[in-house]
């Protein structure tokens, strides 16, 4: 006797349900693209001198988009530790920033050559913004 093969109501395939997965990771993948985008546009319009001489003055410039109360302003070296304080706890009202460094640490000497970056801290808002460009000293760039 030959078995009748039963049909029953049809189930969806793995292929909607992939593509439904597919699409919720785009989604979320979006999200939290357009979360650190908004996050780095706090700090904007990054300008710093690119080569630093021996006893000249590098520029740096930036706009804020937020006001803070409470804002560290400082030069960085390439492992991100405090070379040079511009602005400690000081108010740092939203717009345009300007500052100069001559090249010295927090001590008052020369620093080493090498390849330094700002970092703008905000204490009000707990935001850390290290803007990519850098402010090479002395020696050729890298």
């Amino acid at each position: 006797m030959r078995q009748r093969s039963q049909t029953g109501p049809a189930r969806p395939g793995l292929g909607p349900v992939l593509l439904l997965g597919l699409l919720l990771l785009t989604l979320v993948g979006f999200g939290v693209a357009r979360g650190l985008r908004v996050q780095d546009d706090i700090v904007n319009t990054v300008v710093l001198t690119d080569q630093l001489a021996p006893g000249g003055q590098a520029e740096l410039s930036f706009t804020t988009t937020v006001a803070d109360g409470h804002a560290d302003v400082l030069v960085t070296d390439t492992e991100d530790r405090q070379v040079r304080a511009l602005l400690l706890g000081g108010d740092l009202p939203a717009g345009p920033h300007d500052f100069t460094w001559d090249g010295t640490g927090d001590d008052g000497s020369p620093v080493p050559e090498g390849a330094y970056g700002i970092r703008v801290i905000l204490g009000d808002d707990g935001r850390d913004i290290k803007p990519p460009p850098r402010i090479q000293v002395g020696g050729g760039a890298g």
